[in-house]
């Protein structure tokens, strides 16, 4: 256990109980970047293209990137799983695994569920002036 395991201050420590986040956290930080955002972008509208047709596509976009830093980009995404390449020949061809994107995108939405709804807390109505006071108990009920 580390410096705070969270009895300290009632919280549940079942939340994230049994979950690995490894995966989440290596899939966020591929994405942490402008560049490989715009290729994710890319790829996800274009489908495979070769990394010199991915560096021509985002230079056309206003994104100054070269081809070699392209391939570097590509390689983190790689790493991550959300890119797959396959070569054929001298040309590199890489497309966005959707299936992995998809994946990591529920993850990172079952982190943040809606709070369960509080039970309405009663709320004491103020008689208004001149009304008769109608005595109440300690239940709140008239008596």
């Amino acid at each position: 256990m580390g410096w705070w395991n969270g009895s300290e201050v009632g919280v549940d420590e079942s939340i994230g109980a049994g979950r690995d986040y490894l995966e989440l956290k290596r899939t966020l930080r591929a994405l942490g970047d402008v560049v490989r955002l715009h290729i994710v972008e890319v790829l996800g509208r274009h489908g495979e293209m070769t990394v010199t047709d991915l560096a021509q596509t985002l230079l056309a976009g206003g994104r100054l990137v070269s081809q070699p830093l392209v391939s570097w980009h590509l390689a983190m995404l790689r790493r991550a799983g959300l890119v797959r390449t396959r070569r054929t020949g001298r040309l590199v061809y890489c497309t966005l695994d959707r299936e992995r994107y998809q994946t990591s995108l529920r993850a990172l939405g079952e982190l943040v569920v809606e709070p369960a709804s509080p039970a309405r807390p009663v709320q004491a109505t103020t008689p208004s002036p001149g009304a008769p006071h109608t005595p109440v108990d300690a239940t709140g009920a008239r008596a």
